[in-house]
């Protein structure tokens, strides 16, 4: 009957009309419908079917469909360029718009106010003041709409005055004219006018609808601005305004940006149909407060899934130090069609960077280039940090040298990481390149630049740096910078100035500034020192097993046998034990971790033999162990025993048993390499021809031909 044109025209238009209305029509029959209607020649069913097209997100086809309409030389009237016009807004497609522009001043409807309110907010999705403003200016009888639309436009460029000058100028205002400046000082960061604008149109007696506190709320997301936020939710409550998802989500996101997940799930609670937006929010909100478990069991419920839940999800991971359940949702990303994008990249990276996982890293970079991501100074800096951090410097300069734009988190980056492999020089000379590239150095740079000193001995150059900072970076030296240089001088040796240095501070010393000074005090026997700034840590810290243990060593490398043993009996009274030493290196992918001592792996008795079989070598090489860091009352032979099977010693044995002679033995050590270990390590990667990393608590040892990257200073 349709196809023959049996039933009525009018008849046909509302069947049309119903079918793409995306309330409750289907759209793809109504599409089908039309296509079936011979001789199509009503403007009516064409409007209907253009409008209808972009209602249900099909603004491309909206625009495919004019051009249809154009190729059978049908005349389109004002409705059509209206509906034109919006399907150009939503497609972003401006070309078409002005295209579309043109043809209307050819039909003579430029002068009409439909089709001009139309023309000037499709300008203001662009941000073409000039167009929309020729457009304006040439209109007859000047709408609410199109004043609305021009301020608009105005406030998008960042015009905000001149907005507000022009809104002051409209001869009428409606609930949207006065949304529309309320956004503009929103997204302008100009927080205080926006919410005075708001309790102008209150005392104009404008009701506001959900569109107005839509841009409230997201403002106080973004400022995280929970009093306000709180006090929007309840007045949109009070004033009995309608609760649409679009509102619910984003009091739900507001929430959530501030830390309040326990609101936001109320509010999620009772939407009646939770969208995918709001689980998205909620999720993002849970792992924001670290209650990954919260979002990982919401995530598993979610019926369907997009980037975003995915992307949040891993971060919650990945900030959680839940490495691997992040390496694992990425690959189940990849079995869906979801194609992950430079964020996901990003947060994938640190995960890598964190487990020290290089074969992953590389697995990601691979990704990355494959899938033709693009490398923006973010996912830059992100993968020469995961290079520097699974031990392969060279490798993050290459990165580096290949980013074409650098800003201070890259150069930042670049620095620390040269700092933590050794290269203290090098690290310096980046910081000079810099500064001469005009990239004025953060509190974080300044960081990296005394750890360069301190791991290199450049005292002079660390006080220069140190004094640099607020005579010439105008930056306040923090309690980590502090750290840096009492570290500086301890290692050096150079205790009285470190002691000084933290009694002249102009914030209370926290526990990293004494742990730094113990530390220096075990390297130099001072044990006046050391018992001060044991003193300090065990207010600060009482169950840290390490200021015992130093305490403890120091104590017995002197000879004092009294005060070891009642330092050791305070631990044991205050039920502390010591951290065990912890070695993990990556075969095939797998994790395999190592203790001290330790007999449990399936492999020991290879690993045994290849003990065995490196103090041989090692002997012959002229090899001494240092018997006298194992401070147990045992047998110098006992003692030899028990350093061979320290964790990092049976890392490099299942290394060098597990990998080709050509790879790279990557180890990661939960505390610092003793110094046997770090004697001994030398005499391995030499006998046996072998590059030898590893990542202690502090820094990177790259092992060669006998020799240690940190110059046996560290």
């Amino acid at each position: 009957m349709i196809v023959n044109g049996v039933l009525f025209p009018s008849s046909l238009a509302n069947l049309l009309a119903f079918l793409v209305d995306p309330d409750h029509g289907d759209y793809n029959y109504g599409l089908l419908l039309f296509r079936q209607v011979q001789n199509a020649s009503s403007t009516y069913l064409w409007n209907t079917i253009i409008r209808g097209s972009s209602r249900n997100g099909r603004p491309t086809t909206s625009i495919d469909l004019y051009g249809e309409l154009r190729v059978k030389g049908l005349r389109p009237d004002s409705h059509t360029f209206s509906f034109l016009f919006k399907a150009c807004s939503l497609a972003l497609d401006l070309h078409f718009g002005k295209r579309g522009h043109g043809e209307a001043i050819r039909f003579g409807f430029e002068s009409d106010t439909f089709v001009a309110d139309s023309l000037i907010h499709m300008y203001s999705v662009f941000g073409c003041l000039d167009d929309a403003k020729r457009v304006f200016d040439g209109m007859v009888v000047k709408s609410v709409a199109s004043w609305t639309s021009l301020v608009g436009v105005y406030a998008k460029v960042g015009l905000v005055d001149d907005a507000r000058r022009l809104f002051d100028e409209m001869p009428e205002r409606n609930v949207v004219s006065w949304t529309t400046m309320i956004r503009g000082y929103s997204e302008s960061n100009r927080e205080m006018e926006a919410m005075f604008c708001f309790r102008e149109m209150m005392s104009m007696g404008v009701k506001p609808d959900s569109v107005a506190l839509l841009s409230l709320l997201r403002m106080c997301a973004r400022l995280q601005n929970l009093a306000l936020g709180k006090w929007v939710h309840q007045f949109a409550y009070k004033e009995g305004i309608e609760m649409n998802d679009h509102l619910a989500v984003s009091v739900i996101d507001m929430y959530s940006k501030c830390e309040d997940v326990y609101s936001a799930r109320r509010v999620f609670n009772e939407m009646p149909r939770k969208n995918l937006v709001a689980c998205n929010s909620i999720i993002d909100g849970y792992c924001k407060e670290g209650k990954v478990e919260d979002a990982r069991l919401l995530f598993d419920q979610m019926p369907t899934k997009d980037l975003i839940s995915f992307n949040s999800m891993i971060a919650g991971h990945v900030q959680s130090g839940q490495y691997k359940e992040a390496w694992t949702l990425f690959c189940d990303l990849r079995v869906t069609n979801l194609k992950p994008d430079s964020y996901t990249m990003v947060r994938l990276l640190s995960a890598c960077a964190n487990m020290g996982a290089l074969d992953a890293g590389k697995v990601i970079h691979s990704f990355i280039i494959v899938n033709l991501i693009e490398t923006d100074v973010f996912l830059g800096t992100s993968l020469l940090d995961m290079y520097a951090k699974c031990g392969r410097i060279h490798e993050a300069m290459l990165v580096f040298v290949s980013m074409s734009q650098k800003d201070v988190l890259a150069w930042t980056a670049i620095i620390s990481g040269l700092a933590l492999h050794g290269r203290p020089k090098a690290a310096l000379d980046h910081f000079a390149k810099m500064q001469r590239a005009g990239i004025k150095p953060n509190d974080i740079t300044l960081v990296g630049v005394l750890t360069a000193c301190s791991h290199g001995g450049l005292v002079e150059e660390g006080h220069l740096h140190f004094k640099q900072m607020e005579d010439t970076y105008l930056l306040t030296p923090k309690v980590e910078h502090y750290g840096c240089m009492v570290d500086l001088l301890g290692r050096a040796g150079r205790l009285k100035e470190a002691e000084e240095l933290v009694n002249s501070m102009p914030m209370e010393p926290d526990a990293i500034i004494w742990a730094s000074l113990l530390a220096a005090c075990r390297t130099h026997n001072n044990v006046f020192l050391a018992e001060v700034a044991a003193k300090k840590l065990l207010d600060l810290e009482p169950h840290k097993d390490a200021i015992y243990v130093i305490l403890y060593n120091i104590y017995a490398s002197m000879g004092k046998w009294y005060d070891a043993s009642k330092t050791r009996e305070r631990m044991e009274n205050a039920g502390i034990k010591k951290e065990s030493g912890r070695s993990s290196i990556m075969v095939r992918g797998r994790v395999h971790e190592f203790i001290a001592g330790d007999k449990t792996h399936p492999r020991f008795e290879q690993i045994q033999a290849m003990i065995s079989e490196i103090s041989r070598h090692l002997m012959l090489a002229g090899y001494v162990p240092i018997t006298s860091d194992v401070l147990l009352d045992i047998d110098d032979e006992e003692k030899e025993h028990a350093l061979f099977f320290h964790s990092e010693k049976m890392a490099v044995a299942f290394g060098l048993i597990s990998l080709p002679a050509n790879v790279p033995i990557h180890i990661m050590k939960n505390l610092r390499v003793c110094r046997d270990c770090h004697s001994a390590l030398k005499s391995i990667a030499k006998v046996y021809s072998r590059e030898i990393i590893i990542r202690d608590r502090s820094r990177f040892h790259h092992f060669r031909g006998g020799l240690c990257s940190c110059n046996d200073y560290w």
